[in-house]
């Protein structure tokens, strides 16, 4: 199977129609509005990022006017064809010399089922509830070779001996999203103009071919400034080969009859080391100096908390300096969205996902849309402000819940000893993203103190509510009571700091 030739593209119509597989070809050379559709949305994002990495690759506009020609119509039929003659063989699935995001003859003493490459599927913590059984049993080629790209690129390693891929363990990722399948590839595409602002083609001109193609060197060391853009955006970091594919079925993932389904794999423990920072770009990452030492790592999901609660990283640049102790960018794809920003790009669509990990384990897929108004790519201080001001909220509920579960250190004042303040971080995060999400969407940059105003109210209540629900409990405490009414006052000092203040005129 081809990736550039063959049918293999999960999809559905927009409008109506049962589900599909269609080819790259059908896709970029036609009008109909497709969307991707899978049983799990990690693997719908790792096929979109799949395909924004073969178009990249393949059919890279030269600027902005070309960019948004791309957007607008369809390439042809010839042009597709042309493009794609010198790299049919990267894009073969079972290639007899180069396989795609395969290392050809692994050595390995068992085979390993297909459930370990569908990331997340039988090691997390809640994959019983969020998985249909017997998802990995057979694979169609289609699904393998998402499978294989999502591990390779946004997943952690398969344990100790294992590297992970060239963002590091589980990156967030980043999108822009158009009203259908096509137009959201095109968003995502670098420009020739872009990309050689952060990358030399003349240095790494001998360092473009994929891994597969050229393998990595085991136990070697590569610096990241000699690995080129194609090179780099097609990483695959393991020692990795599917074994023969049994005959023709059902694929368990997708639903769709194949002739070929892949139902292992070998995989061999494979080292090297990356010195430096490969600029990736479909990740933010952060700047930070420590010991006169610069330091650059992509933004990840760390904690169980919102997407909105890093929006300021997803989309706003900000350098490092005296007043910034930490510097943050947004992937390089944002950034050319904002710089080219107009027409139907007014209105951001951000698409963002990736998974929170253990080390090799699993704890949570991420998959969430945010949305901001017009205007998002000229107001970057807003964004920044309007999430540092819901936080702030969230920060003063938790210091006044703190008191309640810890009481105040050298003084009589006593707590529960229970951890009310992590309960409460949960429940002003669960109540308060609706809240959030639609201010962000709804905001006018221009005239945005309504915006701030209106989610004071919201959110003070949201802090109040909670404040009271979870110190209920122990009012009857005599202890506990001059506790809980110490705490509530410190709640009130913050909201009240917190809140913006304004005149009668222009509250009206």
């Amino acid at each position: 199977m081809n990736l550039l030739t063959d049918n293999w593209i999960p999809v559905r119509l927009q409008e109506s129609g049962s589900p599909r597989q269609i080819s790259l070809q059908t896709l970029l050379c036609e009008r109909q509005a497709w969307e991707l559709v899978l049983p799990r949305d990690d693997m719908e994002l790792a096929a979109l990022q799949l395909l924004i990495s073969l178009v990249q690759v393949i059919f890279p506009p030269e600027d902005k006017k070309e960019w948004l020609e791309r957007l607008k119509n369809p390439i042809s039929e010839e042009e597709y064809t042309q493009s794609i003659q010198q790299y049919l063989k990267w894009f073969q699935l079972d290639h007899p010399e180069y396989p795609f995001m395969q290392v050809k003859g692994v050595d390995a003493k068992i085979v390993t089922p297909m459930d370990k490459l569908l990331t997340g599927l039988d090691t997390s913590t809640n994959s019983r509830f969020v998985n249909a059984a017997g998802l990995g049993d057979g694979l169609c080629p289609g699904c393998a070779s998402i499978a294989l790209y999502n591990q390779a690129n946004n997943a952690p390693s398969f344990g100790g001996g294992f590297k992970y891929g060239i963002r590091g363990s589980c990156p967030v990722s980043t999108f822009v999203q158009g009203d259908e399948l096509r137009t959201s590839l095109w968003l995502n595409i670098l420009t020739d103009e872009s990309r050689k602002l952060f990358f030399d083609d003349a240095i790494n001109k001998g360092e473009q071919k994929p891994t597969w193609v050229v393998p990595i060197k085991e136990k070697s060391t590569i610096y990241a400034h000699q690995i080129g853009f194609t090179r780099g955006l097609l990483w695959q970091p393991g020692s990795i080969e599917l074994t023969t594919p049994d005959s023709k079925g059902q694929c368990s993932c997708c639903g769709h009859d194949s002739e070929e389904l892949y139902k292992g794999f070998n995989k061999a423990k494979f080292t090297y080391t990356i010195e430096g920072f490969w600029h990736h770009p479909h990740s933010p990452h952060t700047l930070t100096v420590k010991k006169d030492e610069r330091r650059q790592r992509f933004v990840s999901f760390t904690l169980p908390i919102p997407a909105w609660t890093q929006l300021s990283r997803y989309v706003v640049k900000r350098e490092l300096n005296e007043t910034n102790k930490e510097g943050q960018e947004p992937a390089l794809v944002i950034q050319q969205a904002k710089k080219y920003a107009g027409g139907n790009l007014s209105r951001l669509e951000l698409l963002v996902g990736g998974y929170r990990n253990n080390q090799a384990s699993i704890l949570e897929r991420r998959h969430e849309m945010l949305m901001l108004n017009q205007g998002w790519e000229s107001h970057p201080k807003e964004i920044h402000d309007l999430v540092k001001h819901g936080m702030a909220y969230k920060t003063a509920l938790r210091k006044s819940l703190w008191i309640v579960a810890e009481g105040i250190r050298k003084t009589d004042i006593k707590g529960t000893g229970i951890k009310v303040h992590e309960v409460g971080e949960t429940q002003f995060f669960r109540l308060s993203e609706n809240i959030m999400l639609e201010a962000l969407a709804g905001i006018d940059f221009s005239h945005p103190l309504p915006t701030f105003v209106e989610l004071d109210k919201k959110l003070a209540a949201i802090c109040r509510d909670v404040f009271e629900l979870l110190t209920k409990p122990y009012q009857h405490d005599l202890i506990l009571l001059r506790t809980i009414a110490i705490a509530r006052r410190s709640l009130s000092k913050n909201l009240k700091e917190n809140r913006i203040l304004i005149s009668e005129e222009e509250a009206a």
